[in-house]
């Protein structure tokens, strides 16, 4: 439904910017890609000098075993993917200097053992964004037919193997577990029309993190191919694609994609084309002359996949000929918030079913492509919690890192080394790192505190029963990532402290959280979380829980935002009590498993919440029948499935927008 709320006032500085960005454009010719390449390879911003410790124990391509060498014009795919090859879902950073780096071929993730260690658990980490640069050859042979995509960096596949082969098939089954793309530079070069940028797999956990896709002549298919089998849940945050015929291409409904401070350009078909995913953004920019965002097909054409997308914060800057044509057209189901376009017909315009049609204004505060649902009187709107960015630390030198091993931690001996981690926490380092050098146990209490600000793994497993704890420290921020906990661990988190706390990239985060300070977590897969401390703020991207034993998230009394959720199993997903707050943007609901018909979805107790593009696919019969059930006071209401539209995906209900909140 379109609501054009009063917020003219709240619009108006973004209206301001448009104006100027579409006047500064209007004046400048395209900046040459030879300038940014060279003005990248020059300049790396100081928050990304990311540089390792040499016992971190990461894949330095340069290294003489593998034999990169940057800045040299001399073909580096050999020696490049023989460190991508050499560890099979090892949990190995592939580490690339700054430096221009050529190519003549694709680069692949290591094949592996199928569905063991296939395309899974590796990162291809750069020093910085603007810094490192992989060149593809201009008119390069393998990349010339637009009709037969060919990746230029692939993480779920060998672009090489044969389609009907059992291993091809197998590669496209969602085990693509803890791969990550980060800080680096991706350019097709010229006259590569068949070319894609990235094509990235990644399943429960894994990002694209602070990354620049570029083709110099706007050919190619597409700059960010999210396309090979079962996609997601995963992160893409910080990235820009410049050209290509999509910045940003989904063709199928499993199993959604959160996305944060995207920007695309210069496209020649669209520069968002999402065909079928649940697709949660915030944070977008558009400059083009074609449409910003196509959110599923055409009903006259085929059948709608039922893409599902949540965008908010957008602004979007049409040129030539955009204003025949609207900034987001879509056939699926959209929630929007603080959209604003320019040079463009239509903001919105839809040919789906039983949909709102078109938007003609220029900015909107909120809308909702289907009707809002409430099972009380409550606001015609989304709860709308304050958002903060993500904290972001400069990265220190390596010569001021301190390793657990350094201390006594020995890993693959089977023995606790928690006494060892502490030592290392309390040596008065501010970054301590856990190398790649195997499996260590954590059977007490590690405490994080002290000076330190940074706790990071390069690769390596923990396991264990006992817990590590946030706790206070002189640092006001501390970050806590890219950890793997081994699958069968009892290894619990929890956090106490009245710091920010962030944790990022971790697999098997069981977390209680019973802190004050403002906690992030993203990119993160657990089977539970607990919020209990009614002062603490809590922002969250890119969730996997999937407990089916117990409630997955309970938010007692806190203040939650959460963008992008996926889920599996059973039981109740999120739980809001105690004065609560929780605001949803954007959630994929895979019901596996035999469901009890008496437990919800959602629950609402004397709490305040709002669920925004929530989809759902079911490939057995049993499912959610229940999808919120709201007291207040002593009173209980059920929203049940068959009281929300059917989303053609997977057999699945679509939920644009739910309110469970006073007015």
């Amino acid at each position: 439904m379109i609501r054009p709320r009063a917020l003219f006032l709240k619009l108006l500085p973004l209206l301001f910017l448009i104006a100027f960005l579409t006047t500064t454009c209007a004046q400048s010719s395209r900046t040459s890609e030879n300038n940014i390449v060279a003005l990248g390879a020059a300049i790396a911003s100081p928050q990304e000098n990311i540089v390792f410790p040499e016992n971190a124990k990461v894949v330095d391509v340069t290294a003489p075993e593998y034999g990169a060498i940057p800045n040299d014009s001399q073909d580096d795919t050999e020696a490049i993917q023989k460190a991508l090859s050499r560890f099979p879902a090892g949990g190995r950073v592939i580490y690339l200097p700054n430096g221009v780096y050529n190519i003549s071929n694709s680069l692949h993730w290591p094949k592996g053992k199928r569905f063991r260690s296939d395309y899974k658990r590796t990162v291809l980490q750069g020093q910085s964004k603007d810094g490192v640069i992989i060149q593809l050859q201009d008119n390069s042979p393998n990349f010339q037919n637009p009709n037969q995509p060919r990746p230029m960096i692939s993480t779920g596949f060998d672009p090489d193997l044969n389609p009907k082969s059992e291993d091809f098939k197998a590669s496209k089954v969602a085990q693509r577990f803890g791969n990550s793309v980060r800080n680096l530079t991706i350019n097709i070069g010229n006259k590569n029309p068949g070319a894609e940028g990235l094509n990235f797999v990644a399943n429960n956990q894994g990002a694209v993190r602070s990354v620049k896709i570029i083709s110099p002549d706007g050919q190619g298919t597409t700059g960010l191919a999210l396309t090979h089998g079962e996609i997601g849940p995963l992160l893409v945050e910080d990235v820009e694609i410049v050209g290509f015929d999509y910045g940003i291409r989904t063709n199928n409904g499993i199993n959604s994609i959160t996305l944060q401070n995207i920007t695309v350009r210069d496209q020649r078909q669209a520069g968002i084309y999402n065909g079928g995913q649940v697709m949660s953004l915030e944070g977008f920019s558009s400059f083009n002359s074609v449409p910003a965002i196509i959110n599923g097909k055409n009903p006259k054409k085929g059948n709608d996949p039922g893409s599902m997308l949540t965008l908010v914060n957008a602004k979007m800057i049409g040129r030539g000929r955009a204003r025949n044509t609207s900034a987001i057209s879509s056939a699926g189901f959209i929630y929007g918030r603080n959209l604003v376009s320019s040079g463009y017909k239509n903001l919105f315009s839809s040919n789906a079913r039983k949909a709102d049609k078109t938007i003609r204004q220029a900015a909107i505060a909120e809308f909702t492509s289907r009707p809002i649902v409430s099972s009380f009187s409550s606001a015609k709107g989304s709860l709308q919690l304050p958002m903060k960015q993500f904290p972001k630390l400069a990265w220190e030198d390596p010569k001021a890192w301190v390793s657990v091993e350094k201390f006594g931690a020995i890993p693959k001996d089977k023995k606790d080394d928690t006494d060892a981690f502490q030592a290392a926490i309390d040596s008065g380092a501010t970054t301590v790192v856990m190398p790649n050098s195997g499996r260590f146990i954590i059977n007490g209490s590690l405490k994080l505190r002290g000076q330190v600000q940074r706790f990071v793994s390069a690769g390596g497993t923990l396991d264990g029963n006992g817990e590590i704890v946030a706790d206070n420290g002189k640092e006001p921020t501390l970050i806590v990532e890219n950890f793997f906990v081994g699958y069968n661990s009892k290894l619990k988190w929890r956090t106490v402290a009245n710091r920010t706390v962030v944790f990022r990239s971790i697999t098997h985060l069981d977390l209680d959280s019973e802190g004050s300070g403002d906690l992030f977590i993203d990119d993160a897969t657990m089977m539970r979380l607990r919020f209990l401390n009614p002062k603490q703020h809590i922002w969250a991207r890119q969730l996997n829980p999937e407990g089916g034993s117990e409630t997955n998230v309970v938010n007692k009394g806190a203040k939650l935002w959460i963008l992008g959720l996926k889920t599996e199993r059973v039981k109740t997903k999120i739980e809001t009590t105690d004065g609560g707050s929780t605001e949803l943007l954007g959630a994929f609901i895979y019901a596996t498993g035999k469901q009890d018909p008496k437990i919800p979805l959602f629950r609402i107790v004397n709490a305040s919440a709002s669920f925004a593009g929530v989809g759902e696919a079911v490939f057995d019969k049993s499912t959610y029948e229940i999808w919120v059930e709201e007291t207040r006071g002593n009173t209980t209401k059920m929203l049940k499935r068959d009281d929300i539209p059917g989303r053609m995906t997977a057999n699945g209900h679509a939920m644009v927008l739910y309110t469970g909140f006073d007015k």
